[in-house]
């Protein structure tokens, strides 16, 4: 190769060199934001920054009992999954429960307003003596009765059920779309979707005793998303710890 040739080839390298875009030498070393987040919730987890762990995560890895990640590498980044969601149908479950209760109620008050005498009659028996003795009139009484505590009892169990549910499946849109300058969720109306991916990660796991090991965890990570809102990541849950 003369010197004219070399000169020309070096001249050709330093005009690509110069025409790249300066991101292009970033690509190989650059990181996945999923790694500073949970770097973030591990370092978080670690200090036991309960505060910043429950911005983050639904699950907590605490050190004083379960131990703490030191370091880690990203294996693999799972493909989002994109779900629809609504909790239109968990509150109209809720409100059938109140208006089963309700109606229940009126019927119970309907009945203790028409046979009250008889039922304060047993209760005080009930509540005087240890072991209570009734007439057949009076046992016929207390057995209607407690048919009736039953039933309140059962429909106060659906309707507390009925808005467990709706708290538990709304728990991880509150977090994701709760963010500061934005409207509170409302979670009647919301029409959206849960974006969903696993992340699989090499650990380097310490025990509160001590002991170092490695772990594969698999770590999912959840968003919501609707209303022209785009939440922020949840972790949902950990396996392999």
């Amino acid at each position: 190769m003369t010197s004219s040739t070399r000169f020309a080839l070096r001249t050709f390298v330093v005009a690509v060199l110069l025409i790249l875009p300066a991101g292009f030498f970033d690509i190989s070393c650059s990181r996945p934001p999923e790694q500073q987040f949970l770097t973030q919730f591990f370092r978080a987890a670690r200090g036991r920054d309960n505060t910043t762990v429950g911005r983050m995560s639904a699950v907590n890895i605490d050190p004083r009992e379960q131990g703490a990640v030191e370091d880690f590498s990203i294996e693999t980044i799972g493909p989002e999954t994109r779900t629809p969601l609504t909790f239109k149908a968990l509150f109209e479950a809720e409100d059938k429960a109140k208006q089963e209760e309700r109606a229940f109620l009126d019927t119970k008050i309907a009945y203790q307003t028409a046979n009250i005498k008889a039922i304060e009659e047993v209760l005080k028996i009930e509540q005087t003596n240890p072991v209570p003795k009734y007439t057949p009139a009076q046992q016929k009484t207390m057995d209607e009765w407690n048919k009736w505590r039953e039933g309140i009892a059962a429909h106060a169990k659906a309707t507390a059920g009925a808005t467990a549910a709706i708290k538990r499946a709304t728990g991880v849109a509150e977090a994701s779309l709760t963010q500061p300058g934005q409207p509170a969720l409302d979670a009647k109306t919301f029409e959206g979707e849960t974006i969903r991916k696993d992340v699989t990660v090499k650990a380097s796991f310490k025990t509160p005793q001590g002991q170092t090991s490695e772990k594969t965890l698999v770590i999912t990570i959840e968003r919501v998303a609707g209303g022209g809102r785009e939440g922020r990541p949840i972790i949902t849950n950990i396996t392999g710890l």
